[in-house]
């Protein structure tokens, strides 16, 4: 299996965008870097914002994939950024929630944040997201934004934590930044791997593993405007959701997903 090799990483104090300034030369390997944005993208549309300094966004331009694996291309990143902060010198247990949201425990006692979702003797917050998009020749940048050194009340929006507040709220040491960004790479470059060779057991068994919404009550709003509910079961070779309800199961290939409290 070819692993993916990356360039030296394209620093940025602040940019519009980093996914924006990949998409001008989209060539795989490329990686651009910016503790800060002043245009950042989230996923459909949204806006993704970080005071300066705080952050860290990356995006990495990775060969194209099979059409029918594209849907594992930023689930793949997002149990990549979770394996990196899990291997960190200041290690975070990290989770996904499907599709595109990294979580990361609560502190204790923080009574003004709005968990994303509860298990149990836990409440998680999103700490980072993936937004992927594909280049003219078919590469795809996969843009990833966390919140690294963000204080309580730099926080973009209640649900959200940061790497700093989920391990006691003590500023990250010098250096944290680039050894996050290192094994990033590293774990991105393994699991792309391995989707470039449609090795897809190895890469839906690690993600399943990490995943709360799998077992969950959930409201999936699809794309259409409508909502299907019922129990996330899992997800499926292409990486889409599947849910169990009243009229059987469907598969959800895109969506916003809503945690519910079990009944």
């Amino acid at each position: 299996m070819d692993i993916l090799r990356w360039a030296a990483p394209e620093w940025h104090a602040t940019v519009g965008s980093t996914n924006t300034e990949a998409l001008t030369d989209p060539r795989p390997g490329r990686v651009v870097v910016a503790d800060h944005q002043s245009a950042g993208m989230g996923r459909r549309g949204r806006r993704w914002s970080s005071p300066p300094g705080t952050g860290l966004a990356v995006s990495a331009v990775v060969p194209p994939v099979p059409q029918e694996l594209m849907g594992w291309v930023p689930l793949a990143a997002g149990l990549a950024l979770v394996q990196a902060l899990a291997d960190s010198r200041w290690p975070l247990d990290a989770a996904l929630k499907w599709p595109n949201d990294v979580l990361a425990p609560l502190r204790e006692g923080a009574t003004a944040q709005a968990p994303v979702l509860e298990t149990v003797g836990r409440r998680w917050g999103k700490v980072a997201g993936v937004l992927a998009q594909v280049a003219g020749d078919g590469a795809v940048v996969v843009g990833t934004g966390v919140n690294v050194d963000h204080a309580a009340d730099q926080l973009p929006v209640p649900t959200a934590t940061s790497w700093r507040l989920a391990r006691g709220g003590a500023p990250l040491p010098a250096g944290a930044r680039e050894a996050l960004l290192t094994a990033y790479l590293q774990h991105l470059a393994t699991w792309h791997g391995r989707l470039l060779a449609q090795q897809v057991r190895p890469l839906r068994t690690a993600y399943r593993g990490v995943c709360l919404t799998l077992g969950r009550p959930v409201v999936v709003h699809r794309p259409d405007g409508g909502t299907t509910s019922g129990t996330a079961v899992d997800v499926d070779d292409a990486g889409a959701l599947i849910v169990g309800g009243a009229e059987g199961r469907t598969l959800h290939h895109a969506g916003d997903v809503e945690h519910l409290r079990p009944q």
